[in-house]
């Protein structure tokens, strides 16, 4: 007999579908079966089109109150101005909650759901393809408890245990990252279609650079190679490559770059005041 983990989503937007697309194919069902575990998901959204998508993948309902009977572990995944009149009519006080809401703390969390136990993680968008930085922080959770949530947090990327006070300042990194890397994509995307490349070979030659890149400075990392260096290993002195990291530098590339990450940030301390 499988052990059912009972999950509830309430609100079915970007987020909350990159999440269950990722927690319920076959990859995170393998890993689920090796431990004996099984997700039983019902997602709830007042729009049914919101739904539509989920029918295949998951239990879905428009009462934000029937998901919620039906589980145990309820994510929280509505906007940051709707939160409050989505939990108020709601009995959340014996739930796990699990937020993804931005800016919203986790005392806050237990005086509006009346929960002791809550879990904030802030997750990305790439939950979709598995590979979000789900980095959490969590208060009341038993020992089973706690290694749910870790499963749960695995199922759709990896899971980072962290104080709260940091939550807020990745956001801008971790939460909004994936957003500026596609930014850059894009820009490569378009410059190939400029140079007269058609577009399936455009996005190819972009997103495996994007990719390769990424790679590679996740195995420079993994034997203690600076960034610097795996930057200038591309730069041949008086080359191309270094031509365009001049031209970065000059423009301040960096900059605007770091800009944007403070920049969401400071939107985030916003919701929070």
């Amino acid at each position: 007999m499988k052990n059912k983990i009972k999950i509830a989503f309430i609100g079915c937007g970007n987020m909350a579908r990159a999440i269950i697309e990722s927690m319920t194919d076959l990859a995170a069902k393998s890993v689920l079966a090796a431990n004996g575990d099984v997700f039983e998901i019902t997602a709830a959204d007042r729009n049914e089109s919101k739904l539509m998508p989920l029918k295949p993948l998951c239990g879905v309902t428009l009462d934000n109150a029937k998901a919620v009977a039906a589980g145990e572990y309820v994510f929280l995944t509505v906007q940051p101005h709707c939160v409050r009149d989505a939990v108020a009519p709601l009995e959340l006080k014996s739930k796990v909650v699990i937020s993804v809401v931005a800016g919203l703390s986790i005392a806050e969390l237990k005086e509006l759901t009346g929960s002791s136990k809550i879990v904030r993680v802030m997750p990305n968008v790439n939950a979709r393809v598995g590979e979000s930085y789900n980095a959490f922080s969590h208060v009341g959770l038993s020992e089973k408890e706690y290694e749910a949530v870790c499963e749960i947090l695995g199922s759709f990327g990896v899971f980072a245990e962290t104080d709260e006070a940091e939550l807020d300042k990745l956001t801008g990194i971790t939460g909004c990252g994936p957003a500026f890397v596609f930014t850059t994509l894009k820009a490569f995307f378009d410059e190939a279609i400029a140079l007269g490349f058609d577009a399936e070979r455009a996005m190819a030659m972009a997103v495996q650079t994007v990719v390769g890149s990424a790679l590679a400075a996740e195995k420079a990392a993994a034997t203690g190679t600076p960034l610097d260096a795996l930057i200038e290993s591309v730069c041949t002195k008086g080359g191309a490559t270094a031509e365009g990291v001049k031209y970065l530098d000059d423009n301040g590339y960096s900059e605007i770059l770091r800009g944007a990450v403070r920049a969401s940030n400071a939107k985030v301390k916003k919701l929070t005041e």
